[in-house]
């Protein structure tokens, strides 16, 4: 394991321009897990749940793959294929990158199937696959249904993913962020994952910050989970507080500068004054992928050179981002996701600065949680608990108190009643879902902007599509398309073309209404009051929306 662990460690390194450097008392650390994770998991003879903890940057992702690789070396067998599940879609490029070069150094095909993928292979894709848990959750829940005509009618034959998974390893990677505002995703997910286990499957949880009421929600199914903990790497943090909220003028622009804010429109406001300063970039989710990457790259460029950069960022930038940041600016958020942002700074060991401002207001976060992280920073040293998963573990169960937790879970009752409801009426020979069932308090829309001189690009170029325009428009469930509304009253107003897309290419009408498909299409001669360098004008996307819930709520006192 060793060996294994150092050559996926030195090739990453390598990969992303560092110069290999192996801490050999770490390495040491995460060989023994991992080989008590692999003899455990070969000499099982049902099911197991592992959960795998460790602070962020210990080196999770190198101990799992080890676990599922060495099998290809050493010729002992317990599982022919590796599922690496992301709870986000951010996550998914760097992942699929890093899992590519490991499977490159033991010959081992690497594939995707999730929403982003080009060819969907119903989770067949490759020995290893990487996969959201979107998808992973649609391959338990249904049976895939390939048609095609021959001589003169319709044949076909089914698939059913979950066989494979219940002979597989499954790695949920960044465990935590099944979290969510009402509870649904950890009770939904703790059903799946149980009865996957139940049949003979192995999966694995990694985490850094998991709180403990979610562990408890698997216990309370698997039964009790055998816990591997990793120790932290050394961290030389500053971390103080500062009572008022983040303006641009606090931000410094020299060395290497990360800025995270709690939402988009806070995070477009700072940029555009920082960036009249300082060598800026952002990073959020409401940005066409290309430019999102685009600054991505160009960030990791700069410090590469040890170039002076600052990106700005909201939560999207709070994993995944394996970049040498000096200093943190953030803004106060739950405390697994402020862990999170602290651990993207002086992650080799360098001397970092953070810095925590005030929240101008809860949103888009629990009210609840947000004051339980500020009673916690009050009286706790967060920088001690950063290293250590136990004290890391007590902090969250602090903020994720059973008060908490009962709130929010009331909250998404609804939701997982419908949940389970579905999973009750299936069985064997069950068709696909003829209704949507969520495993998550909210749905995508992907939204493909283009200017008028990209039309023929956007007509004709599937890739274009799929990989420079895209941006995925989160609509929560309790709100429905009413974010999704005032985009096609702007574009409406702006004479835009809209359309849908359609097996891959866009479909274009004159009318901008609500539209669907595999996603809506949006082509504007000037697209300057719809989206811009720093991503989609929310705006003027908030003023159309608080402006319908006052017409909304006339109508209702009318009645």
């Amino acid at each position: 394991m060793r060996d294994l662990i150092r050559q996926m460690s030195e090739a990453w390194a390598r990969h992303k321009g560092r110069e290999p450097r192996v801490d050999d008392a770490h390495l040491e650390a995460q060989a023994k897990v991992a080989e008590d994770i692999f003899s455990s998991l070969a000499s099982a003879s049902s099911g197991r749940l592992v959960v795998l903890m460790g602070p962020t940057g210990s080196g999770k992702t190198e101990v799992f793959s080890a676990v599922y690789f060495a099998q290809w070396v050493r010729g002992e067998w317990f599982a022919g294929r590796l599922f690496v599940v992301e709870p986000v879609h951010a996550l998914l490029r760097q992942m699929r990158d890093r899992l590519s070069l490991y499977g490159g150094l033991f010959g081992v095909a690497v594939g995707e199937d999730h929403g982003e993928a080009a060819s969907p292979r119903f989770l067949y894709s490759a020995p290893v696959t990487l996969t959201t848990v979107d998808s992973y959750a649609y391959g338990y829940l249904a049976k895939r249904v390939d048609k095609w005509p021959s001589g003169g009618s319709v044949t076909g034959r089914f698939t059913m993913p979950v066989g494979v998974m219940a002979h597989a390893v499954s790695v949920f990677d960044e465990a935590h962020l099944v979290q969510d505002e009402v509870f649904l995703g950890p009770r939904a997910l703790a059903r799946i994952v149980c009865s996957l286990v139940r049949g003979g499957a192995h999966v694995i949880l990694s985490t850094a910050t998991l709180p403990p009421a979610v562990l408890r929600e698997f216990e309370a199914r698997c039964g009790e989970p055998e816990v591997y903990k990793l120790p932290g790497r050394p961290r030389n943090l500053s971390i103080s507080r500062v009572g008022k909220p983040l303006e641009a003028g606090d931000v410094e622009c020299d060395g290497a500068t990360l800025v995270v804010v709690n939402t988009v429109a806070k995070a477009r406001r700072v940029y555009k004054e920082v960036s009249q300063r300082c060598n800026a970039h952002i990073i959020h989710s409401l940005m066409r992928r290309g430019e999102r990457e685009g600054a991505l790259v160009k960030v990791a460029n700069a410090i590469t050179r040890k170039k002076n950069v600052v990106l700005v960022g909201t939560q999207a930038v709070e994993v995944g981002i394996d970049l040498g940041f000096n200093r943190l600016y953030t803004e106060l958020s739950p405390l697994d996701s402020l862990i999170q942002r602290i651990g993207r700074v002086g992650r080799e060991g360098e001397r970092a600065e953070v810095v925590v401002y005030a929240a101008e207001r809860p949103e888009p976060y629990v009210k609840e949680v947000v004051e339980a992280t500020e009673q916690v920073l009050s009286s706790s040293d967060v920088a001690k608990a950063l290293n250590d998963v136990d004290k890391t573990a007590e902090l969250l169960g602090e903020v994720y108190n059973d008060g908490v937790v009962k709130k929010l879970a009331e909250r998404g009752d609804a939701f997982l009643a419908d949940f389970v409801d579905y999973l009750e009426r299936l069985h064997l020979f069950a068709t696909p879902p003829e209704r949507d069932v969520q495993i998550r308090p909210s749905i995508y829309v992907d939204i493909y902007l283009a200017g008028e001189g990209e039309l023929g690009k956007v007509e004709s170029n599937e890739a274009h599509l799929r990989e420079e325009w895209r941006l995925r428009l989160s609509i929560p469930l309790t709100k429905r398309w009413e974010r999704l509304t005032p985009l096609l009253q702007l574009a409406k107003e702006r004479g835009c073309k809209c359309g849908s897309v359609s097996r891959g290419r866009a479909v274009l009408k004159e009318e901008c209404n609500e539209l669907w498909g595999e996603g809506v299409v949006i082509v504007c001669r000037d697209l300057s009051g719809i989206y811009d360098g720093a991503g989609l004008v929310v705006e003027n996307l908030a003023a159309r929306e608080e402006g319908g819930e006052a017409k909304r709520g006339r109508r209702r006192g009318k009645r």
